[in-house]
């Protein structure tokens, strides 16, 4: 038997090689499901809407979570669509509009939750079926109605996907308000 292979100095190493694999193999595993496309988003809020200032923003008045009980405008995250007196704002303002109306949005919140203007930053959700939600952030820019642009705050429009799975513990919350 090799005494230098089985010394404490071995096996530390060799132990030390073995964390260092397993950590590396559990963060490339995290990587992996955080950047997925069908990744869950941190659902913050319950909203309906009050009303469409723009593409890009709205009023909403929340019904669970984040403000509840509160009004406020919301900035669409990432996206910038042509402002009043520009070409293409009625059509980016009118598709936000048919989006959201009459529906129960979901939004993820940034961090920082506010921009310059006060307006809550978030992504957009609308319900599609019993377990899938629509970002509308991203329905805007693939129909050409807005761009996207990666402003400072906790959202990247790279790792915007276009459908999420409902989370789990937002499923209860939509049957108790949304139905």
């Amino acid at each position: 038997m090799n005494r230098l292979a089985s010394s404490p100095t071995a096996r530390r190493t060799r132990s030390s090689t073995l964390l260092v694999a397993a950590l590396i193999l559990a963060a490339t595993s995290l990587l992996i499901y955080a950047y997925s496309p069908d990744s869950v988003e941190e659902i913050d809020a319950v909203v309906l809407p009050e009303r469409v200032v723009d593409g890009d923003t709205l009023w909403v008045h929340s019904i669970y979570g984040f403000k509840a009980g509160q009004s406020f405008k919301v900035r669409l995250a990432d996206v910038d669509t042509p402002e009043r007196g520009e070409q293409g704002f009625f059509e980016a303002k009118n598709e936000l509009n048919a989006l959201v109306s009459d529906k129960y949005l979901l939004l993820a919140v940034g961090e920082p939750p506010y921009d310059r203007y006060g307006r809550v930053v978030a992504v957009v959700y609308i319900p599609i079926s019993n377990d899938r939600l629509l970002n509308v952030n991203y329905v805007l820019v693939q129909k050409g109605l807005a761009r996207y642009v990666d402003y400072s705050g906790s959202f990247h429009p790279e790792d915007f996907s276009p459908e999420i799975a409902i989370p789990t513990h937002i499923q209860p919350i939509l049957n108790t308000y949304c139905t």
